[in-house]
């Protein structure tokens, strides 16, 4: 073969192993990303291995095809799995001149934000190859040093020659606004012209301390406009980038923009232009799709699509696209394992794949991330259903597939027997006209709801909801959902908003808006007791003065139109918001109160970056460094049933938890053993279960979960006085020594505990429905969660993805804050299901839109 010929190759043969390969010209430039990655002698994993190498180790790769990787090994041709590999395409280097020099320690970045990882740091002094500049002001610079490439903020650099660095002169921009020239810097100097928005100036130099000025020339004049009215025009950036990490494309630069589509990792997109300060998002095309994207998201380097293996649990036929009404690929046998590139469809029901060198579209339902145990079919006890498929009649299919034509039909509402067909939803019938035909169990229900009094069973079915999932998203974010997430990711704040004294600062913006439902007490004087002078209605905006600390409690100090007085800092927030990115348009991880301090970590730009812990009394709305406010992006994979595959423990968070487990006491003390006050306690929960109609070891998981295996402080049990008050802190510290104990509360699920003030308002809810034992919180905890929730007659929310969520009303009567509430509690249930032998398990499933 020929040097270009090996160069070019891309096709899916797989070359064999022979002589040295010093001659040939490699396509790719690879990156080991696993710690270990073996060398193998051929495309197989029985072959030899003739080697390893170490994460960070880079190859010359001269192919991939079937997930493997050609590369050069010691001068001789091996094979490597591409899943491995970070590529990116060998370009030929080209000289430049253009140098410049670091004016102190500098840290490269592989993209244009500081949130990315540092590829190497460059020392004061040292001299830089230019390669090009990108971000809206020309902020970033392109370079190369030290063999390496990556982003550096220009400001830190000096043209080697002497001078400032500035954006590029005589570089195209454009306006994003229609801005007005001026004949000086100053917003009120003069204006010699009007330029219309969209429209192109050629930029001569940067002012202002900041280079917050430009002086430009348009239409035959030359004169001054602000900076952030001018978008340069990429030019020198690469045309085309790859998606590293999964992300939507949105309509404007802002994650809170309208969602056009999403785009795959790996997929690639045409770049328009870059956008906001530090260019950290990014226009792109991508076959009909415009829009933005963060260019966090995004890499200049290939990326690999994640290949995920499933396997076929019965024959599945493979199409042309998503429809059986398609061109057959091929059929794949029971048991074949496939390679998961993409999920499509509303309801993610297609996959596509690749199997047997041959990529095409197959039904989800058909495929699994475990291999089956046998490709007999096995069956589970016998049991009689009801067919409940919305007064569509049920296909009756002569194997338990939708690849064969359909034998019959059953009309709503039949009743037969059948047995389900283990390790799928499908059941056969063994009753009626069509005994040994197959129906699927999901447009099923359960005649009896008595549990079997032998063997495991497991009833699906699903609920319609007339919503998007991406809608039901964005319901969660506007009722503020939080999340633990992001808790090491770096915090924005504006410099303008706090007053800096070495690493402390204090925010000095004084506006606070009131968020009580009801409004709150504008009261006289720091207490409670004190006259209320007005109620101040939600939502409205009042002015911050300072602050009165009484005790352990603080009070702020506010107007409100001509009067002066005190308002609970609970009921109020702050006009700052702690943000995600370095831009005022970037998602908010919460706000902060007038008066607050937080610690500065660091400096981008116009922003520090701060850490803040939120005080007990404040509202949840408030920044804390673990628990932030959630993004679209968060909440999406937790409110979309299509990510959580059936024998998964986070499955159970569809547990229809209105029907008993049929378990027993000695069974559920096994679990609480070493329990704190919950040890011994499971004839409690049965008690409790048979008397309020709720699943026994949802409550037990759900007591656990809350009282951090009992032994939180509610738990324990709280002091409090006769009015329910509780006289110790969240340190478990007595308070108000000169009121007498007149009983000790418990609270054992948390209820009325709100993240402002758990502890207080949880005893204060524990005294007011005298549970004085740990059995009487149990009991009385659960007939609260069924009446309130489960076996509620309006609300219905009967498993753990409802009360967190509500689909039925989106960011209505909600159990909790954290989004991944649900999922959280399903770790014991299933842990506690794997006791048992013998249960049927009611799953209620959302179908969204």
């Amino acid at each position: 073969m020929t040097r270009l010929s090996v160069a070019v190759l891309v096709s899916s043969t797989v070359l064999s192993t022979i002589g040295p390969m010093q001659s040939y010209a490699a396509t790719y430039e690879g990156t080991v990303n696993t710690s270990i990655l073996n060398v193998r002698s051929s495309t197989s994993t029985t072959s030899t291995i003739v080697g390893k190498l170490t994460q960070g180790t880079t190859v010359h790769v001269y192919s991939t095809s079937n997930n493997w990787a050609e590369i050069d090994f010691q001068g001789q041709k091996r094979y490597v799995s591409s899943s491995y590999l970070t590529l990116k395409p060998t370009v030929a280097k080209t000289s430049t001149t253009q140098t410049y020099t670091a004016n102190e320690n500098v840290n490269m970045r592989s993209a244009m934000t500081t949130t990315a990882p540092i590829v190497t740091t460059i020392p004061k002094g040292a001299t830089v190859t230019y390669v090009s500049t990108h971000g809206a002001t020309g902020s970033w610079f392109k370079v190369t040093y030290g063999g390496k490439t990556g982003y550096v903020a220009q400001r830190y650099f000096t043209l080697s020659g002497g001078g400032t660095v500035t954006p590029q002169a005589n570089a195209t921009h454009t306006t994003v606004n229609n801005t007005s020239m001026h004949s000086s810097m100053i917003s009120t100097a003069p204006v010699l012209v009007t330029i219309p928005k969209g429209a192109s100036v050629t930029l001569v130099s940067t002012h202002g301390a900041t280079g917050s000025w430009a002086k430009v020339t348009y239409a035959g004049k030359t004169g001054y406009v602000a900076m952030r009215n001018l978008q340069a025009i990429v030019t020198s950036a690469p045309t085309t980038l790859y998606v590293k990490t999964a992300t939507s494309v949105f309509s404007s630069t802002s994650t809170t923009g309208q969602s056009l589509g999403t785009l795959a990792v790996g997929s690639s997109v045409r770049l328009v232009s870059t956008h906001g300060a530090t260019g950290s998002w990014a226009k792109v095309t991508a076959g009909t799709l415009t829009g933005y994207v963060p260019m966090r998201n995004l890499s200049e380097t290939v990326v690999a699509a994640p290949v995920t293996p499933y396997y076929a649990q019965r024959t599945a036929t493979m199409y042309s696209s998503m429809s059986t009404s398609r061109t057959v690929v091929q059929s794949i046998p029971v048991g074949a394992k496939v390679d998961h590139l993409s999920t499509h469809g509303a309801t993610g029901s297609w996959y596509m794949i690749r199997y047997a060198n041959k990529t095409g579209y197959v039904a989800a339902r058909d495929f699994s991330l475990t291999a089956p145990s046998t490709s007999t079919e096995q069956y589970g006890p016998e049991r009689e259903v009801q067919v409940v498929s919305n007064n569509t009649p049920l296909n009756v299919r002569p194997t338990p597939s939708t690849i064969n034509t359909a034998i019959g039909t059953l009309a709503h509402g039949t009743i037969v027997n059948v047995k389900p067909v283990l390790n799928t939803e499908w059941g056969i019938l063994t009753s009626g006209s069509f005994v040994g035909g197959y129906i699927h169990l999901s447009y099923t229900a359960p005649v009896s709801t008595t549990p079997p009094t032998t063997g495991i069973q497991r009833v699906v079915s699903h609920t319609s909801y007339p919503i998007s999932v991406r809608a039901m998203a964005e319901r969660q974010v506007a009722q503020f959902g939080q999340t633990d997430a992001h808790r090491s990711a770096p915090a924005y704040l504006p410099r303008a908003w706090v007053s800096v004294s070495g690493n402390t600062g204090t925010i000095v913006n004084n506006q606070l808006r009131v968020i009580s439902g009801v409004g709150t007490a504008l009261k006289m004087s720091a207490s409670s007791t004190a006259v209320t002078i007005a109620t101040i209605p939600n939502g409205t905006n009042i002015e911050y003065v300072d602050r009165q600390v009484v005790g352990t409690a603080v009070w702020y100090r506010v107007k409100y139109g001509s009067m002066t007085g005190f308002v609970t800092p609970s009921s109020v927030v702050g006009a700052v918001n702690i943000l995600s990115q370095p831009s005022l348009t970037s998602h908010a991880y919460g706000q902060i109160n007038p008066g607050e301090t937080v610690t500065i970590t660091g400096q981008t730009g116009t922003y520090y970056t701060v850490s803040y812990r939120r005080p007990a009394g404040h509202n949840i709305r408030i920044f804390d460094n673990v628990w932030r406010r959630a993004s679209v992006t968060d909440l999406e994979p937790f409110v979309n049933p299509n990510n959580f595959d059936q024998n998964s423990q986070a499955f159970y968070q569809f547990l229809d938890l209105s029907k008993s487990a049929g378990t027993t006491a000695a069974t559920l003390n096994r679990v609480l053993t070493n329990s704190g006050t919950l040890t011994n306690q499971g004839q409690a929960f049965i008690n409790a279960a048979n008397q309020y109609s709720i699943n026994e070891i949802y409550l037990l998981a759900h007591a656990v979960h809350e009282t951090g295996h009992g032994k939180s402080l509610l738990a324990q049990g709280v002091p409090v006085d006769k009015d329910g008050n509780a006289l110790i802190n969240s340190s478990g510290t007595r308070i108000h020594p000169d009121r007498e104990v007149a009983a000790t509360v418990y609270n054992m699920y948390g209820i009325q505990a709100v993240d402002s003030s758990p502890l207080a308002t949880g005893a204060k809810f524990a005294f007011d429905q005298k549970w004085f034992t740990p059995e009487a919180a149990i009991v009385g905890g659960a007939y609260w969660i069924g009446a309130s929730y489960i076996n509620h007659p309006t609300h219905k929310q009967n498993t753990l993805y409802k009360m967190r969520f509500n689909p039925a009303n989106p960011g209505v009567h909600q159990y909790a804050t954290d989004i991944g509430w649900a999922t959280k509690q399903t770790t014991r249930i299933y842990q506690t299901y794997q006791t048992l032998d013998s249960y049927t398990l009611h799953f209620d499933v959302p179908k969204f839109q």
